[in-house]
């Protein structure tokens, strides 16, 4: 007797709290494909094995495995690369506040 799947609307409506509170489009990032490979996903991020493999194990990168070989897909690196972006200019924010205000201190 062959095993039916029960679906579940859930199924379709599932994602994690990143890619449901603002989904991204990979494409915006030039994403064309599903997902990369280790070595293309380097290259895309610029960034060496030992950060991405750091950025996975901080849990702001989530990798699959296909056999032996590790896939990222493009919406986790768009969202990964959002995240930063937003970091980024927060940081540039707070750096910005922090030296306006420093400049504001000496004139007083």
């Amino acid at each position: 007797m062959a095993h039916t799947r029960k679906s579940s609307e859930n199924d379709s409506t599932r994602c994690d709290k990143d890619a449901c509170a603002d989904p991204i489009d990979p494409r915006a990032f030039g994403l064309a494909k599903a997902a990369y490979a280790v070595g293309e996903t380097l290259d895309l991020l610029s960034i060496g094995r030992t950060s991405l493999y750091a950025a996975v194990k901080r849990g702001d990168l989530k990798c699959v495995k296909f056999g032996k070989k590790t896939l990222f897909y493009a919406a986790d690196l768009a969202s990964f690369l959002t995240r930063l972006r937003r970091m980024s200019e927060a940081k540039a924010d707070r750096v910005g506040r922090t030296l306006s205000s420093s400049k504001s201190f000496e004139r007083s």
